[in-house]
């Protein structure tokens, strides 16, 4: 098979495999290093529960997966950063109520230790693991 004879399929799926794959691995680094990482005093600037078809062409259909979004921001070494992640890996929410039970330890304001990747202070969770 030459070049030419390559469908759009044949490069799109295996990038985003790819790109999937990437974005696992990282995670799970993540999820693996944290817990030896340093803290540092953050605040909570955002924190929200939402159903997933709140945007685009799913609103108004009924949902049976609920996202959470938090952001924070912290300081490292005289750099202020901001951190958008709970964990390594979020859960899956199938109601309001279990999404709401995640974000309940960061209300707006909030002080919390953010721990920090220290060989890049921009990588963080709130919990770490």
């Amino acid at each position: 098979m030459n070049l030419s004879e390559l469908s759009l399929e044949d490069i799109v799926l295996p990038a985003m495999l790819l790109l999937i794959a990437g974005f696992a691995w990282w995670a799970w680094q993540i999820k693996r290093d944290s817990p030896t990482w340093p803290s540092v005093e953050g605040e909570i600037l955002t924190a929200r529960a939402y159903a997933r078809n709140e945007t685009g062409d799913q609103r108004g259909t009924p949902t049976h997966e609920w996202l959470t979004e938090v952001s924070y921001r912290y300081t490292v070494g005289g750099v202020t950063y901001t951190g958008n992640r709970i964990r390594a890996f979020g859960p899956l929410h199938f109601d309001e109520a279990s999404a709401l039970t995640e974000i309940r330890p960061f209300p707006v304001g909030a002080k919390v230790p953010v721990y920090y990747r220290p060989d890049s202070p921009s990588t963080s969770v709130l919990i770490p693991g």
